[in-house]
């Protein structure tokens, strides 16, 4: 049922205020209101465990609208959960299977596990070590360069008063 807005609205309405007054007389609408609880009720009975329920509900709402996406959704939920469900039902008979069809050789008792080296980088201590010796460092590099060389004297920097006396 498509209506005109203009013959619903005055035309001083604008057209983003039309597309919301239609969007709520459309929630209102009882058939929107009957899916709108067909939906949740479906959802809640899947969340409940009632799959057959819910899958029926959906069956439903897919009957009336084929390309629902909650309703497919749904449906994809519930095959999911059978799915994990069958797969968690057989992990003891796989695991059993798997136990028989392995030979008895390889059935050895596992060797020790290696232990495991730690890294020494890692260790608070060697890290505090390493940092203060750095800081060292840099602070006598400091001093070398700023007291020229520990005051050693180089051919460029004689002293003026040995030059004159000879």
């Amino acid at each position: 049922m498509m209506l005109k807005y203009t013959v619903i609205f005055r035309k001083g309405v604008s057209a983003t205020e039309d597309k919301t007054i239609l969007e709520e007389l459309l929630e209102r609408s009882p058939s929107t209101r009957d899916y709108q609880r067909k939906m949740d009720r479906a959802y809640h009975l899947l969340s409940m465990g009632f799959r057959e329920d819910a899958g029926a509900l959906f069956d439903e709402i897919l009957a009336e609208e084929p390309f629902n996406r909650d309703a497919v959704t749904g449906k994809n939920l519930i095959a999911r959960q059978v799915q994990v469900e069958n797969r968690l039902d057989h992990v003891g008979e796989r695991a059993h299977k798997a136990l028989l069809d392995e030979p008895t050789a390889d059935m050895e008792a596992p060797a020790e596990p290696k232990p495991g080296r730690k890294n020494p980088l890692r260790s608070k201590k060697v890290l505090a070590a390493l940092v203060i010796a750095f800081v060292m460092f840099c602070g006598l590099a400091a001093a070398f360069v700023g007291t020229n060389g520990f005051g050693t004297e180089t051919a460029e920097d004689t002293p003026t008063e040995n030059v004159e006396q000879q």
